[in-house]
């Protein structure tokens, strides 16, 4: 390989580090019979077009092969503790992942964050996926916390977030001119923002159901993507993938709550 072209499939694998690219085989064609479970990451590659991407990939040497661990990337999961963003949220730690939540999903909040930034705000993850064990502590503590127990919470299906906007390094939490800002960001993505409830008011939250009950997730329905495009090419496969994670996350926590 030549110098010019180690430096170009390097830049580029820069660009792609953690991306749903860098997650398979780069030099065949993405075929989710071969690659069975996978789960897409963070990063959305804006910089290069797909035809670009395949048009380099098709030139470097084969025998570069990137893995993803599909047994226990769970563990890599970001979490925070309780009261990193000055409130009290229990002694269970905090999933921050935005891996782990639904693609689709996933996807407008990385678009809300890359927004709200542009718009000089900057938001905190606070908690991503939520499993019953959380939930139910949650539900302990009082309606001012939650007034749904385990396993009615979107949350638990991937689809829910908790944010909240960082101020000279510290969460605000009160500013509802802030909050209304980041609300309607969300709401033209197609989220549905809690600011809008009354009770209980909850700005820092954002979900998508594709228009699905709880009673409906409960049961394994998948909401049904707005456009069935290339960027999810796999989505069942993803989920899978997803749930075999969740369910680690629903033993470790639980096991945690019986010490």
């Amino acid at each position: 390989m030549s110098l010019y072209l180690k430096t170009l499939v390097i830049s580029l694998l820069a660009l792609l580090s953690g991306s749903a690219f860098a997650q398979m085989n780069l030099f065949e064609p993405y075929d989710c019979r071969v690659h069975g479970d996978l789960s897409w990451d963070e990063t959305v590659t804006d910089t290069l077009s797909q035809v670009a991407i395949n048009a380099i990939l098709n030139k470097a040497e084969p025998e570069l092969k990137i893995e993803i661990d599909t047994i226990d990337g769970w563990k890599n999961w970001r979490t925070v503790d309780n009261y990193t963003y000055g409130k009290n949220r229990g002694s269970l730690p905090m999933i921050t992942e935005v891996n782990a939540l639904h693609p689709y999903f996933r996807d407008r909040i990385l678009e809300l964050i890359r927004t709200c930034r542009a718009k000089g705000i900057e938001l905190a993850i606070v908690e991503t996926y939520r499993t019953h064990a959380k939930q139910h502590e949650y539900q302990s503590m009082g309606k001012k916390y939650t007034r749904s127990g385990a396993g009615k919470s979107k949350h638990q299906y991937g689809l829910a977030i908790d944010v909240v906007p960082i101020v000279d390094s510290v969460a605000v939490w009160d500013n509802k001119m802030l909050w209304q800002r980041i609300g309607i960001v969300g709401e033209k993505l197609g989220l549905r923002w809690g600011g809008r409830w009354r009770h209980p008011y909850d700005p820092g939250h954002f979900e998508w159901t594709g228009g699905l009950a709880t009673a409906e997730l409960a049961a394994g329905k998948l909401p049904n993507l707005p456009v069935r495009d290339e960027h999810y090419p796999c989505i069942e496969e993803d989920i899978k993938l997803l749930r075999k994670y969740w369910r680690e996350w629903e033993t470790t926590q639980s096991s945690l709550t019986r010490k």
